[in-house]
């Protein structure tokens, strides 16, 4: 434990309680961070920063035909960032779709359990919608159109690349390749609503009532 904040009353009796004598506090609580910032600014230290994925971030899919939904893993928890001017860590998938709009759902997670799917503290991020029915790339919003099986949907390639810099920026081009059209989004931490809460516990357990990812 570092920072100013862990040497209140309250914070200490909460970690008792829930962490016993596991808690270790740094000697350092309140210079913590300047010293850490010293650290990195003196390229001459002889001592390297480097910072990781703290936890696990991904993506729900749909699974075996649309009765199940499952998570499909991005950026593992400890992975390093690239360096200042190093090239982003990049991840890519490529399918075929069966709906005429993908629905993407992300979300980090502390940890994962024995199947894959996460576990722990979850924390959700953007939800967005991608047309991959070209006749759907004009519509000026996508979550007022019921998701289903297209043949036109189903004739494309669509690829899916993420990337994320020395910053810890998460970004996603997704691309209709048949079609030639793609969209980018810069993906935050800031949908926190509470139906998107309650459909992370859904999703949890093992099922959804949201739109599927395709």
């Amino acid at each position: 434990m570092t920072g100013g904040g862990s040497e209140l009353p309250a914070v200490a009796r909460v970690l008792k309680e829930t962490f016993g004598r596991i808690v270790r506090r740094s000697a350092y609580m309140r210079s913590a961070t300047a010293i850490g910032l010293a650290i990195s600014a003196d390229a001459g230290s002889g001592y390297v920063l480097r910072d990781r994925f703290a936890r696990h971030f991904g993506v729900w899919r749909e699974a075996h035909h649309g009765r199940d939904v499952a998570f499909d893993l991005l950026f593992p928890r400890g992975l390093e960032l690239p360096r200042r001017g190093a090239p982003p860590l990049r991840a890519v998938r490529a399918y075929r779709p069966v709906h005429n709009i993908g629905h993407f759902r992300y979300v980090e997670a502390s940890r994962l359990g024995e199947n894959g799917q996460p576990s722990g503290d979850l924390t959700l991020w953007d939800d967005i919608q991608f047309p991959f029915d070209p006749a759907l790339r004009g519509a000026p919003d996508l979550t007022l159109i019921d998701v289903s099986h297209t043949p036109e949907g189903a004739g494309c390639d669509v690829e899916e690349e993420y990337s994320c810099d020395a910053s810890g920026i998460v970004k996603v081009t997704i691309w209709n390749r048949s079609a030639a059209y793609r969209r980018e989004y810069t993906l935050g931490r800031w949908s926190n609503s509470s139906a998107l809460a309650q459909e992370a516990v859904a999703v949890k357990h093992g099922w959804s009532r949201r739109r599927p990812v395709r």
